[in-house]
């Protein structure tokens, strides 16, 4: 559905029930808010993230495929892409900063208790 600047779409979830997340279309950027339990605490959830990354497997009507398009050109405007790389880098970052915490870890165990 959409109404003016106002665009909202189904996203798929856990529990099998959609979550609805209203997108804002604002001259710099957009406004989002998802009825899911981190949406309704104003985070960032990742329903949102999904879909402002393009990612038309999170929605839960298929036939919104053009409305998920039209929101990513919208986008292409605006800072959101260069914070959304930055933000997928740091969570590879992250993501192989816990292998390695791992891993010495277990190399740790192995000296320490003869693992």
């Amino acid at each position: 559905m959409s109404a003016n600047n106002h665009i909202e779409i189904l996203a798929k979830s856990s529990s099998g029930n959609p979550y609805t997340v209203r997108f804002y279309l604002e001259e710099d950027g957009i406004s989002a808010f998802c009825s899911c339990p981190a949406g309704d605490h104003r985070k960032l959830c990742k329903h949102v993230i999904r879909l402002i990354n393009g990612d038309d497997s999170i929605l839960y009507d298929g036939n919104q495929k053009q409305i998920l398009l039209d929101i990513s050109t919208h986008l292409q405007g605006t800072a959101i892409p260069v914070l959304l790389s930055e933000l997928n880098e740091s969570e590879i970052l992250l993501e192989n900063a816990r292998k390695n915490a791992r891993k010495a870890k277990k190399t740790l165990e192995k000296v320490v208790l003869g693992k």
